[in-house]
């Protein structure tokens, strides 16, 4: 146990380094060296993406994140196929727990829930995507949107909270 700690240890500094390096030496430094659970083929991260618990997160072939995203897979995150995931996007699969009034909410701990992002989706600038979403197969997230339930296949949806405004 303590020999998988150390590695992983150890990854996450070489992932702090290679966090920033640019172009697609950098993009295949991260795909080499970040801990994914499953990574496919064709995959481009670009520098600056902040990565939490990448061992919960699986990406599919020939997804793209582009500069300034943060994935926390604390509950689990799942990228299928073709997905484009652009500058600024936040996904997080888990969040402070705050019901006891009685308590901080800094020792209530965290719920869980794992969000999944279907083929051929496009997390468009700056949306956010919060636990428990699930984004359709080629659906558009419009940019600054607040995704806070799940979203059909091929609908577009805009806003804060994310709305459907039409299935393309």
């Amino acid at each position: 146990m303590v020999g998988s700690g150390v590695k992983y240890e150890l990854l996450m500094w070489i992932y702090f380094f290679v966090k920033w390096v640019p172009g697609y030496f950098g993009s295949m430094l991260r795909t080499k060296f970040i801990p994914f659970s499953k990574i496919g083929s064709g995959v481009c991260v670009l520098e600056g993406v902040q990565i939490d618990k990448p061992s919960l997160l699986t990406i599919g072939d020939r997804v793209s994140i582009n500069r300034l995203c943060t994935i926390n897979a604390g509950g689990g995150v799942s990228i299928e196929d073709d997905v484009l995931i652009g500058p600024g996007v936040v996904i997080y699969s888990q969040n402070h727990r705050f019901s006891d009034a009685t308590l901080p909410i800094s020792s209530q701990g965290y719920s869980y829930a794992p969000v999944v992002i279907k083929k051929g989706a496009w997390l468009c600038a700056n949306s956010i995507i919060l636990p428990g979403v699930v984004v359709g197969e080629g659906a558009v997230v419009a940019a600054g949107s607040v995704v806070t339930k799940n979203v059909d296949d091929y609908s577009v949806v805009a806003g804060n909270p994310a709305k459907f405004l039409k299935s393309r």
